[in-house]
């Protein structure tokens, strides 16, 4: 009886952790295409396909569901970015280019979606429990343009700006990636000395405190 208590408890585990990883997956992908509104817990449950019982078990509230959605959301994102600089570093590509190669996968590709980041960052004004998570993405970013730039403030400026960029480019609904991004990225980029290649990797240094 043992024998089979000692596989069923991580049988169990298992598959409560697959719930809960299948249903912050379905609140990510509600937030990036709904919005954070559509975010309930019956919404979620229905498109993981699980009961309304097993999400209130892993998630109390809808709005404890959201905060560990956004946090899973950034983490994925600077992930992403990360990969598309190790990939633009290995094509030999330039500052401006790997950074279009990163807008251009999301929200108009296949994989994470930006405009959840900034979904968040919009959040957050209204929303204290979500402020942490903006301030720990904005300094995940800055991190990977730390080697570029004169100052670990400077990289968290830039980072800042860079998200307005995306917002503005976002809310313009275009299909692919505007010309106008790309301008706007490479006159940042200029004002802000970036010239070298990023290599997606973040700076491993004493941060300057905020």
């Amino acid at each position: 009886m043992a024998c089979r208590n000692d596989f069923v408890l991580p049988y169990r585990h298992s598959r409560s952790a697959r719930t809960r990883s299948a249903l912050l997956d379905a609140a990510v992908e509600i937030i990036c295409t709904q919005g954070v509104t559509a975010v309930t817990q019956r919404a979620v449950a229905a498109r993981a396909g699980t009961s309304l019982a097993s999400t209130t078990y892993h998630f109390r509230t809808a709005e404890d569901l959201l905060v560990a959605a956004f946090e899973l959301t950034c983490s994925r994102t600077i992930e992403d970015m990360r990969r598309a600089g190790r990939e633009a570093t290995d094509r030999g590509l330039g500052i401006v280019d790997a950074a279009m190669a990163v807008v251009a996968r999301s929200p108009y590709g296949d994989r994470l979606p930006p405009d959840g980041v900034i979904q968040l960052t919009l959040s957050a004004i209204h929303n204290p429990r979500l402020r942490p998570i903006a301030d720990a993405f904005v300094e995940e970013l800055a991190g990977l343009f730390d080697p570029l730039v004169t100052s670990p403030e400077t990289a968290r400026t830039l980072a800042r700006a860079l998200s307005g960029v995306v917002l503005h480019e976002l809310a313009r609904g275009a299909e692919a990636p505007t010309e106008t991004v790309r301008a706007d990225v490479a006159r940042l980029f200029d004002a802000f000395g970036v010239t070298d290649r990023w290599t997606g990797e973040p700076h491993h240094d004493d941060r300057e405190p905020r």
